[in-house]
């Protein structure tokens, strides 16, 4: 499993991202100025640990890009060369829900469907 960082970068306007951070996160105010001032991620999650915490992942970053935010996403730690595209993440879910399918299909047909 591999941790995903969400970063936000700094905007002309930060006060315009800060009500669809703080909707998806518990940070205050004044916790998602700094971090996005500062360049520290928003969101840590494990990856394909939790379904809920990877579909909490999807959603802001899709809020995110709808309201023009420039976002970076990194693999374990924020440098420059573990950063990924929103592209491979996504392709990453879809691969992920896609052997969740075929395992399931397999316990189907092994053991019958219950």
């Amino acid at each position: 499993m591999s941790v995903v960082l969400l970063v936000v970068e700094q905007d002309e306007n930060p006060m315009k991202f800060i009500p669809t951070i703080r909707k998806n996160t518990n940070f205050g105010l004044s916790e998602i100025k700094k971090r996005i001032g500062n360049g520290i991620p928003i969101l840590e999650i494990d990856l394909f640990k939790d379904e809920e915490d990877d579909a909490k992942l999807k959603h802001l970053i899709n809020e995110l890009i709808n309201i023009h935010a420039n976002i970076r996403l990194f693999d374990g730690e924020v440098v420059e060369n573990k950063e990924v595209s929103v592209e491979y993440l996504m392709n990453r879910f879809h691969r992920y829900e896609e052997i969740q399918r075929q395992n399931q299909e397999l316990d189907d047909l092994m053991y019958g469907e219950d």
